[in-house]
């Protein structure tokens, strides 16, 4: 088998190829696919219309189902904890028949603006915070963030309503995820920086 192949939607997603990730040419675009032990993901490179094939949509699925709630709630207190320093961190979960899900906070080296760390093998999920800053994915976050795994970025933590980002990526094409696509239980005062309106757009559109 290659490491990458290259397949064509004629009738439909076609089966899986490369031993790391497809590239597929479909009606709509193209599009790169990849799966491993803990999750599978389709998501857009190009958009573009060719005649004559299936057309294709985006593809995400956490083989272990989502990621339970009790995590998202250690994976914010230590995020604040970190905010309160005014310092970034990173973690990461993962996952093993013996623990399940677990919560795996990496060596690293942070400041206020940034983290150094080592990837991880077998991750499935990988979270930053920007303790007062937007939740936002930055060029560095592109650059660093190539591997198959879901990525998130939590931000004004030290507000009332903070913010949480979520995206899939597929060895560096991305495209957000909805938080309770990811997690069980409830994300309390949390936005959903992808897909929930600003508040202050959400009040102007009471006022009129």
């Amino acid at each position: 088998m290659r490491l990458v192949d290259y397949l064509v939607a004629r009738d439909g997603p076609p089966a899986p190829s490369g031993l790391a990730y497809d590239y597929v040419v479909a009606a709509d675009g193209l599009w790169v696919q990849a799966e491993n032990g803990h999750l599978a993901a389709r998501v857009p490179v190009a958009h573009c219309e060719v005649r004559g094939l299936a057309a294709l949509h985006p593809v995400f699925t956490l083989k272990h189902g989502r990621v339970p709630d009790a995590l998202w709630a250690h994976i914010v207190d230590v995020a604040q904890a970190w905010a309160a320093e005014g310092q970034e961190v990173l973690l990461t979960v993962r996952y093993t028949e013996r623990l399940g899900y677990h919560l795996v906070v990496p060596r690293q080296a942070t400041t206020a603006t940034e983290v150094a760390y080592l990837p991880a093998p077998d991750v499935v999920l990988e979270v930053h915070s920007h303790h007062r800053y937007d939740a936002r994915f930055s060029p560095t976050d592109d650059d660093d963030e190539q591997r198959l795994a879901v990525y998130g970025v939590l931000g004004r933590l030290d507000q009332e309503q903070p913010e949480v980002a979520l995206r899939v990526g597929v060895y560096g094409a991305f495209i957000p995820v909805p938080w309770e696509d990811v997690f069980e239980g409830g994300r309390g005062e949390f936005r959903d920086a992808h897909f929930d309106p600003e508040t202050r757009e959400a009040d102007d559109e009471l006022l009129h």
